[in-house]
Order: C-alpha cells, then structure tokens, then sequence
C-alpha cells in the first residue's frame, strides 16, 4: 500500500472503522512506515487533546428548535462515527433536524470568536485532523517561500531551523480571523508548529507576547507589517526558542 492512500484510511483505522481486509493491510503498513506510524500517532493524540480538552458550551434555551424549524424536511439517514466528539449541547426536538441543529451550534459556538488566538488554534487543530497540514510539501525554503509570496500581498520569513531542531515541512495558504494568512509548518520532534502571518492593520511592531489556549501554547508578535502567530503543543520554552529564532532580524 501506498503513504498517500494510508493516510487517507488513518483516520477510519483509528474509529474501527475499515473493513478486515483494508484494516489489515493499513496496519501492516503502518507497522513498517515510520512517516504513517508517526502520523497515526499524531492522531491518536489529537483524538485524545479533543475529547478531554475542547471546551464545552450550552446553547442558549429554545435556540436548537429554532434552527431545527427552518431546516428543509429530509428522511433520517444513517451518519457514520467520526473519530471525535462534538461538545455536547443542550438540544430540543428530535430526529435528523436536531442533529443537524446541534451541529449547527456547534460550529456556530466554537468559530464564533473574535479573538485571533482562538481562530489560529482552531485552524492548528484543523490541520492536524483533516491531512491537509501543507500545499507545498518542502523542506527547502527556495520553494516555500516563492510559493507562498506568489499568492499573498506578503512575503513571510520562511527559515531553514533544522539545526535548532526545528526542520521546515512546507506551507500552506489559509483565512484567519478575517484575514489571507500564509502559514509556515515546521517540526520538533513528533510536534507540529504552525507559523501563521498575515498583513498587520498598522506598521508598530510588537515584542513576542506568549499564551496558552485549550492546552496549546502561543506565542504571537508583529513586526514589519505582519502579524505573527506559533503554535504547538511543544513545551512553552520551547515554542518561545523558535518564535526567537524566527523573528531575529534577517528572516
């Protein structure tokens, strides 16, 4: 079997969800693959970080049955397990239009935020979940960061921190708290940290700030006219060494 294909069945392989044959075969491919076994074990920990870390919120009384009264009228279809939970909610009503409603609230809940901090854990969390962590796999910055010039009105410091211990995976584009934002991915360990960047609203620059957020460390600083964003699940120390090392004059 071929990487490409066992990262698209990781996620069923961890729900139980694949039939005998593909669930053997994965297995035995993840077995020899240090990339997907890697993967898989990134999974594994994401899994558990949602369930025991995500926050729960109660949705304000009558707001599911008004949802659930607009929805179209549609027979209930079977809906297979998703690898992880949704915060429960509080739901009136029944059947497939309130499922739909507390889903609905769901998104609305935990996108729902202004704070920029909140929008960049969640496009971490993302990315880590749906496979789609880069769009240019690299780890030579002469290609990321051209790349990723190319599509944004900005150029972001892409560096080559291997040495550090922290070597450069590749970029992504994504849109943050309102914002086309430039994403630089880079690794320590088995960790991922993402560099998020977008244009600032004034040209002050900003000294590096650090925080914590649903068990994710941050550390976030403005500088030429670009914001910046890192996070991880690295210790703070250490997402405070990279953030130093990136924002040091020259990047």
């Amino acid at each position: 079997m071929e990487c490409d294909r066992a990262r698209r069945l990781l996620s069923g392989l961890l729900d139980q969800a694949l039939g005998p044959l593909t669930r053997l075969r994965v297995g035995r491919h993840v077995g020899r693959c240090d990339d997907c076994g890697g993967r898989l074990e990134e999974l594994r920990a994401m899994q558990a970080m949602i369930r025991t870390k995500l926050p729960y919120h109660r949705a304000p009384p009558g707001l599911a049955a008004r949802i659930g009264a607009v929805l179209p009228r549609v027979a209930p279809m079977p809906l297979s397990r998703p690898w992880f939970r949704w915060p429960a909610v509080a739901l009136s009503g029944s059947g497939f239009a309130g499922a739909l409603a507390g889903v609905a609230l769901t998104v609305l809940v935990l996108h729902g935020q202004d704070d920029p901090a909140s929008a960049v854990v969640g496009s971490h969390i993302r990315s880590l979940q749906a496979a789609h962590l880069t769009d240019v796999p690299s780890s030579d910055q002469h290609t990321v960061k051209p790349w990723l010039s190319a599509r944004l009105d900005l150029s972001p410091p892409v560096r080559e921190l291997k040495d550090a211990g922290f070597p450069l995976v590749g970029g992504r584009l994504d849109y943050v708290d309102g914002h086309p934002t430039a994403v630089v991915v880079y690794r320590h360990a088995q960790h991922v940290i993402n560099l998020f960047a977008w244009v600032a609203g004034g040209h002050r620059d900003a000294p590096l700030r650090t925080a914590e957020q649903q068990g994710f460390n941050i550390v976030t600083w403005q500088r030429g006219g670009i914001v910046f964003y890192a996070v991880s699940d690295v210790s703070a120390d250490q997402l405070a060494e990279f953030a130093r090392l990136v924002s040091a004059p020259g990047g």
